[in-house]
């Protein structure tokens, strides 16, 4: 047996035979609970995904990992369960915070500049971040040193991509240069969609807009040092059904004049999300010197929410976090051994609400150290944080919050192929502004606590290349876990609070008291040559213990299929995924349905044209009507859209 490593090998080293980097327009999605590839199987693991239009697109195939939501303006993501609220979502390391309003989504992130998504599922490590009670997802965007070819100093890329449900057409450019020690990049993306069709031919209301833009630069102070700043700017605007996210207004309904009809049911209105971001970062790792390896950064975030044709809520944080990491041996034992911290604040307003005109003020101040230690073929990863937290909510409402979190992990190499692993994590956070724009009228309840409990997790993962043939791998991971929360903060009709001081009806900012949530992921791949096959399985059920009701959005039973083949002589590549989803009973009250859907793409990268590459993909190839079980209000969302073909073109010179 050989000793665990500690040192992580660079991304490219998890990536499989079959995946061609240098000519495919993709983004790397990478996370704990995909398999490893069998250079390291302590690692995450890592797939490609192409012709994304939205998140869903992205990181749907990650088990555990949800996106709800039929356009991309109301997309909300969810790790098992917990909704984005309770996770720590980053965008080049700028915190996203803030839930704005409960028809629309609260994060815009464009998948057409993303290089890298690195996802936690499940919090097991003090270094998440603050307030992650579920997991994270940090979004990478690209770099002009990502782009440039090996004695390359100036490049571009052009793309331009149709989709047929919507008639959706996309144009994005991009230029990127190096002169000396210093990179720039500057992005833009725009795209402009018609009203969709859903499964059953439906018509929904999504004609809009998208546009993004991005401004990147980094200076290499030295071959150990470096600089890095940007500035990105998203805007995603649609006219929708009065309320966004749900689909009243679609279909034979009253218009305005005739009987019956009602703006806030049939009405149309227009939805918009617009978020701008600035970081600053900074790394140093001297290459003779295993006990520095600084990375900081600072950030200012702002987004706006405009619902229901006017403007809604804005959110603001600025916050930095800064880390370092040593690497040393010590008698028989190899340590990885990182301390960090990370402060943000966030202010977050109801727009044009008279009855909420406070700005709640959020602060938020943490520690942590964590070690990892092999000792021949066991690793051991202890850890603790302390988090202080502040919540000036309201006038009558101005708290203060803290605790001191564990976390111990423990990885095992039984053999060179195997390892099995455990984790324990206690979790923390304090009490957010929750539901912005309705603060007026939905208050908080003066006996809010903080957020607490803890996450357990055991599993294993196996990896193996030369399975049955010297060009073929096989590997697999699984894993169970428990997560137990002492409390949590929701807003939730009086009756479902506990510990309360809350009038007895209508809805409140509150404590739901105990909740659990468990559950198992797995995912296994095998690779022959330039072909592979990979199938996954998800499954959660969450409880709040008071009333025996799900705490939040239990979806059925996930299983994902997926199969790609390149074929190297005609520079082609295929893929095919099915995801199907069981039907689940949730509290006895609300039947989710099960479904399938299906997606194909063909890409092709001629020899001949260098820099060229052409796709072809068709989503929901067989029109099937269908809404994901992720999202809050299942029986009022509209559906997700039907079949959509899609191209596109892309040029890098």
């Amino acid at each position: 047996m050989k000793k665990l490593k500690i040192s992580l090998l660079p991304l490219t080293a998890f990536v499989a035979a079959t995946v061609h980097a240098e000519t495919l327009d993709t983004i790397d999605v990478v996370s704990d609970n995909f398999s490893p590839q069998a250079e390291n199987i302590a690692a995450k693991g890592v797939t490609k995904v192409r012709q994304a239009t939205k998140m869903s697109d992205v990181i749907r195939g990650v088990p555990g990992v949800n996106v709800n939501g039929a356009r991309s303006t109301v997309e909300r993501y969810n790790i098992r369960g917990v909704s984005e609220e309770y996770l720590n979502v980053t965008v080049d390391g700028a915190r996203q915070n803030g839930y704005s309003f409960h028809h629309n989504g609260n994060y815009g992130i464009d998948p057409e500049i993303l290089k890298r998504v690195d996802i936690d599922v499940g919090s097991n490590s003090v270094s998440t971040g603050a307030g992650s009670l579920g997991g994270s997802m940090k979004f990478e965007t690209v770099d002009a040193a990502d782009m440039l070819e090996e004695g390359e100093n100036f490049g571009g890329k052009v793309k331009y991509g149709y989709g047929s449900n919507g008639n959706s057409n996309q144009g994005t450019a991009m230029l990127y240069g190096r002169r000396g020690n210093l990179d720039l990049l500057g992005y833009f993306n725009y795209r402009h969609q018609r009203d969709g069709e859903d499964g059953n031919g439906l018509k929904n209301k999504n004609k809009g807009h998208l546009s993004n833009y991005l401004f990147k630069t980094k200076y290499n102070i030295s071959n150990e040092q470096w600089i890095k700043a940007s500035a990105e700017r998203y805007t995603n605007t649609a006219l929708s059904c009065y309320r966004a996210n749900m689909g009243m207004c679609l279909g034979d309904v009253p218009q305005p004049g005739e009987p019956g009809y009602v703006e806030t049911n049939h009405g149309k209105a227009y939805t918009e999300l617009t978020r701008k971001t600035y970081t600053l970062s900074y790394g140093f790792n001297p290459e003779h010197n295993n006990w520095v390896n600084i990375k900081a950064n600072a950030y200012n975030t702002e987004t706006e929410v405009a619902s229901m044709g006017s403007p809604k809520s804005k959110v603001r944080t600025v916050g930095g976090t800064l880390s370092n990491t040593s690497e040393f041996e010590l008698g028989v034992t190899s340590h990885q051994f990182l301390v960090g911290g990370e402060y943000y604040n966030s202010k977050a307003q109801a727009l044009g609400s008279v009855n909420n005109a406070y700005v709640a003020d959020m602060d938020s101040t943490s520690v942590y150290v964590e070690d990892k230690i092999a000792l021949g073929n066991l690793m051991i990863i202890p850890g603790v944080r302390f988090d202080h937290y502040k919540a000036d909510l309201a006038s009558d409402f101005d708290k203060s919050y803290h605790r001191f979190s564990k976390a111990l992990g423990l990885k095992y190499s039984l053999t060179d192929n195997l390892i099995v692993f455990a984790n324990y994590t206690e979790l923390f956070k304090g009490p957010d502004a929750g539901e912005i724009y309705l603060r007026g009228t939905r208050a908080y309840d003066g006996n809010l606590e903080a957020a607490r409990g803890d996450n357990k997790e055991v599993g294993f993962s196996y990896a193996k290349d030369g399975l049955f043939s010297d060009i073929d791998g096989f590997s697999f991971t699984a894993k169970y876990f428990k997560t137990d929360y002492d409390n949590i903060n929701q807003t939730v009709s009086a009756s479902r609070c506990v510990n309360t001081s809350a009038i007895s009806s209508g809805s409140i900012y509150c404590n739901l008291g105990k909740v659990d949530i468990k559950g198992v992921e797995a995912q296994a791949k095998y690779r022959y040559e330039d072909t592979s096959f990979s199938v996954s399985y998800a499954r959660a059920r969450s409880e709040q213990k008071s009333t025996g009701l799900a705490a939040f959005a239990d979806t059925g039973d996930r299983y994902n299929f997926t199969l790609s083949q390149y074929i190297s002589s005609a520079q082609v590549e295929l893929g095919w995924n099915t995801m199907y989803v069981r039907a689940i009973d949730v509290d006895d009250s609300t039947l989710k349905e099960s479904y399938a859907v299906s997606n194909m793409y063909v890409s092709w990268s001629p020899a001949q044209a260098k820099g060229l590459e052409l796709t072809f993909g068709i989503d929901n190839i067989f029109d099937k009507a269908y809404k994901d079980h992720s999202t809050q209000y299942y029986g009022s969302v509209d559906l997700d859209p039907g079949r959509n073909y899609k191209l596109s073109v892309s040029y890098k010179f």
